[in-house]
């Protein structure tokens, strides 16, 4: 799909106008998700809005959707090679290139809060990983936010009761999410979120770990009839603002790449308060629509509280036997920042403007 910000959303209608500034510097957007996905529509398209605007309309956005111009697996190397100017990356599709970053996004069923998990990412990725920042330089990308999904929750075709009944079952599960179903007996299939429809379609799959935003985001409504309200976790590795090394640094002037900057912590509280509610409303619209959500059962609570407990342990053996030599120190500055930001959130709570200011003083004014 190729559209104007303007014909995708409201939010963005002024900015065809924006276009014919005098000297204006159209920039293309790639996603491989719809654009009516939570992140964009809360999220990047305001921001992008918002780039259009505070620079007096000399910075434009083309938006390519629905994976038109690549995948989940292409859109990394379709920035760096020039392709494309800015898209969105999920680092566990393309691990190879970023090795570091998967492995601590990998850490899903760490990320109880996702409004921590979000916060710590970008920190963390900003101020205090080079390997993370000289893994997007060999792919020729700089990478200016993050955010995280809703809790993960079980989302299934069929109510079960329990930790018996999802033994054996085929579940959309990647990652620490993945490699804990397996132990707990269930059948995970590794696939991207694009996938999911079409394998729940085709019986490939039975459940879905993943976020009960899903229902609306990736239209899972038209067959799940059942979440187990109880968190697994959250994905806290896309990478919103992935935009190409020469265009960003040659392209750009120095205002305008401080207009990008000013506007990414406002970028991560959007998505995130938006995918928190998304779903919370998930959870709503099952409830109302004759679905069953319900908490787990104590058998698979007292099995997932052993998968997280190893989680750690786990990836930083894992980070070391792919070559990561100083996986360790990594994993243990991230958690570092999970603590942190744990406490951070306990005074923020649900205060919006209050998160947004504490990311732009503990991360984004520190650039």
């Amino acid at each position: 799909m190729n559209t104007r910000i303007a014909s995708v959303t409201a939010v963005a209608a002024g900015l065809a106008l924006a276009a014919t500034s005098v000297g204006a510097r159209e920039l293309t957007y790639g996603s491989y998700t719809s654009p009516t996905h939570t992140t964009y529509v809360n999220g990047v398209f305001p921001a992008l809005e918002r780039i259009t605007e505070q620079t007096n309309g000399e910075i434009t956005f083309e938006i390519f959707t629905g994976g038109a111009m690549g995948g989940p697996k292409e859109l990394l190397g379709n920035a760096g090679n020039n392709i494309l100017d800015i898209v969105s990356v999920v680092d566990i599709y393309v691990k190879a290139a970023l090795p570091v970053s998967a492995m601590l996004s990998g850490m899903i069923v760490v990320g109880e809060d996702p409004k921590v998990m979000a916060a710590a990412m970008n920190e963390m990725q900003l101020l205090h990983c080079p390997d993370c920042e000289a893994e997007r330089e060999r792919s020729g990308v700089v990478g200016l936010s993050w955010s995280a999904t809703a809790s993960y929750h079980v989302i299934c075709k069929d109510p079960i009761d329990g930790l018996a009944d999802l033994q054996g079952t085929k579940i959309r599960a990647t990652s620490s999410v993945g490699r804990g179903m397996q132990e707990i007996g269930a059948a995970p299939v590794s696939i991207t979120t694009a996938e999911m429809y079409e394998a729940m379609q085709r019986g490939q799959i039975d459940c879905v770990a993943g976020s009960t935003a899903w229902l609306k985001t990736y239209n899972l409504k038209d067959f799940a009839k059942m979440a187990w309200s109880t968190s697994l976790g959250s994905y806290f590795g896309t990478m919103n603002f992935t935009i190409n090394k020469d265009v960003w640094e040659n392209d750009l002037t120095e205002d305008q790449r401080q207009v990008f900057w000013d506007n990414m912590a406002e970028n991560v509280a959007d998505v995130m308060w938006a995918y928190v509610a998304d779903g919370e409303e998930g959870m709503d619209w099952l409830r109302e629509n004759g679905g069953v959500v319900k908490e787990a059962d104590d058998a698979f609570i007292a099995a997932w509280d052993k998968v997280q407990a190893e989680t750690v342990a786990e990836t930083i053996k894992a980070g070391q036997e792919a070559g990561i030599e100083n996986a360790e120190d990594v994993v243990n500055t991230f958690m570092g920042l999970v603590d942190k930001w744990t406490k951070i959130l306990e005074d923020v709570g649900d205060d919006k403007a209050m998160y947004q200011q504490k990311l732009q003083e503990e991360i984004f004014s520190k650039i």
